[in-house]
């Protein structure tokens, strides 16, 4: 039977933290670009606010963004999560990060809730195969892909 977590982490959090971690809130670019490569599912389907991303449109939004800031992550939390039976899962997942500009420093706070679909594969790994995110920020507009 499929379980509910409510207040404690569950490992889909704890994978979901980690994959956040290494996308976006480390130095090592290598292991930012293949941490999204190995997962992100490549028929991923992406929302982000009103709009449908490309795989290949959020990973440009992702390198971009890393190349343009300092990105610390502020808090994060589960909301809820629901387990599949042999691995995998949905969770909401919320967090906050700090943007620092990296030639102007201003700095920005931005927010994030996420519904992620996560599936297991059948060499045991997870990705993510598709992922709802409304997301702001403190000033300034958050980038519309359409």
């Amino acid at each position: 039977m499929a379980t509910s977590h409510e207040i404690e982490n569950s490992p889909l959090y704890e994978w979901l933290s980690e994959y956040w971690h290494n996308l976006l809130f480390q130095p090592d670019d290598e292991l930012a670009v293949n941490t999204f490569e190995s997962r992100m599912a490549k028929d991923v389907t992406i929302k982000i606010n009103h709009d449908h991303v490309p795989r290949q449109v959020y990973f440009e939004y992702i390198t971009g963004t890393r190349a343009a800031h300092d990105l610390t992550l502020i808090s994060q939390k589960q909301l809820k999560v629901w387990e599949a039976p042999g691995g995998g899962g949905s969770i909401a997942y919320e967090g906050e990060l700090m943007y620092n500009d990296k030639k102007t420093g201003e700095k920005q706070t931005g927010s994030v809730v996420m519904i992620a679909d996560i599936r297991k594969g059948d060499d045991g790994k997870f990705t993510i195969v598709q992922s709802t995110e409304i997301a702001t920020r403190s000033e300034g507009k958050i980038k519309t892909f359409t």
